[in-house]
């Protein structure tokens, strides 16, 4: 299914292509043949290409592998802790009520806090399975490894000090883990947002989640390929992390990690069942920073895993990773082209819109709307609320919320080309 949604949305780049050969000559008359082709390629053909692969793949990867079932093993979660005071006790609590018959290990690692952090979790009565551990303040790889040496268990699971597991999330994602094939060593939970009604910033994120992010890992996880296992949630079999000496001290730890993982020949999966609800940034200068540093991570990721010289990462995930080198440019275009573009039609020359740019957009909305109808389905399972949501902010999603990243991302792959200054 992978070969065929890749020759689909080819196809569909191709076509693409010869319909917009017009637009490229007006505006190779205008900006020069350099421009108009980086501008036609990368904020309509590229997008287009990776609409028509998601949206193909997920409905031809309808394969259902019939489940085992398998023996609740101990598992343990380890929660790197800075400043938590106010959200620490809802996810302890949240592990103390999971639905899981192994017995579930817990290690807090407190990072230094200067806060209330620790105070707040003497009040919890914590019984002999969750142990604190605390170190100075040295970031949240080293938060991880210092806490793996102690692990013993065979699987670990990392969750971040602001995530709220669902009760049958710990279930659900070991499940995942024993039913892949012996190739996955990790495996990513499924994340969406707890605090969504905040702002309108946290409402668009709320679409992130549910459509984009969530969208990206379910095609992922169907080629066994995530290429992010997310600190915030996700579970690793535990002989292979200490074999590679865990987590890398680095702004994007997770990706790196799931890079390496993949580059060693192994598989990474998705469990869009076992959620977790996470926090997300609440004001643009937040959501900024965070977005700075998840594309500075992707940076990272490509500079200590050589993807084009690894013999062992299957050609799916190499494939995968390779199409992630197309985000600065699209985000580089993104943000010149289309103020430019809407500028123009305004002013009633629309030189820099043509059909191709207006179709990405109703091909967005249906990848959106299939994954949707997706996400809806594992709520029902859940018996989790579906929540109706605001339209203005999925207006804002579509039209305006790449608009919005892209000079955060761009600062995040220059920050880690030049290699400057990296704080947790």
């Amino acid at each position: 299914m992978f070969i065929l949604s890749n020759v689909i949305a080819l196809f569909y780049f191709i076509g693409a292509t010869f319909i917009s050969i017009n637009w490229i000559n007006d505006l190779t008359s205008i900006f020069g043949i350099f421009f108009a082709i980086y501008m036609v390629t990368f904020v309509a053909l590229v997008p287009g290409f990776n609409y028509m692969f998601v949206i193909t793949s997920l409905f031809f990867n309808k394969r259902k592998k019939k489940e085992l079932k398998v023996k609740e093993k101990d598992v343990t979660i380890l929660i790197p802790m800075y400043n938590s005071e106010k959200v620490i006790k809802e996810t302890i609590e949240a592990i103390k009520k999971q639905k899981y018959n192994g017995r579930i290990y817990v290690k807090i690692i407190d990072d230094g806090s200067k806060d209330n952090s620790l105070r707040e979790l003497e009040k919890l009565n914590l019984d002999y399975k969750i142990k604190i551990l605390e170190q100075k303040h040295s970031g949240k790889a080293h938060c991880l490894n210092n806490a793996l040496k102690e692990v013993d268990t065979e699987y670990v699971i990392t969750v971040d000090d602001d995530t709220v597991l669902h009760p049958l999330a710990v279930k659900n994602i070991v499940k995942k883990m024993e039913n892949s094939s012996d190739k996955t060593v990790a495996v990513a939970g499924c994340l969406f947002v707890k605090n969504g009604k905040k702002s309108l910033i946290t409402r668009l994120q709320e679409y992130d989640y549910s459509l984009g992010i969530f969208g990206i890992k379910l095609v992922q996880g169907g080629y066994n390929s995530t290429l992010v296992t997310q600190g915030a949630f996700s579970i690793y079999k535990t002989k292979i992390l200490k074999e590679i000496k865990g987590w890398n001290e680095c702004v994007g730890e997770d990706i790196v990690l799931t890079w390496k993982l993949l580059s060693l020949g192994y598989e990474t999966n998705f469990a869009p069942d076992a959620v977790g609800f996470t926090k997300v940034p609440e004001t643009l200068e937040d959501l900024a920073k965070q977005r700075k540093r998840w594309a500075r991570g992707m940076i990272e990721a490509f500079k200590r895993v050589k993807v084009m010289h690894s013999e062992n990462i299957n050609l799916k995930a190499k494939l995968l990773m390779c199409e992630d080198i197309f985000f600065p440019f699209i985000d580089f275009a993104i943000l010149v082209f289309i103020p430019l573009g809407l500028i123009e039609l305004f002013l009633g020359k629309p030189i820099l819109i043509s059909v191709m740019t207006i179709l990405v957009i109703p091909f967005g909305m249906l990848q959106d709307l299939v994954v949707e109808i997706k996400r809806r389905n594992i709520m029902k399972k859940l018996n989790l609320k579906i929540e109706k949501r605001s339209a203005l902010a999925f207006l804002f999603y579509t039209f305006i919320y790449s608009f919005l990243l892209a000079p955060f991302c761009l600062s995040g792959y220059f920050s880690e080309i030049l290699n400057t200054e990296k704080k947790w």
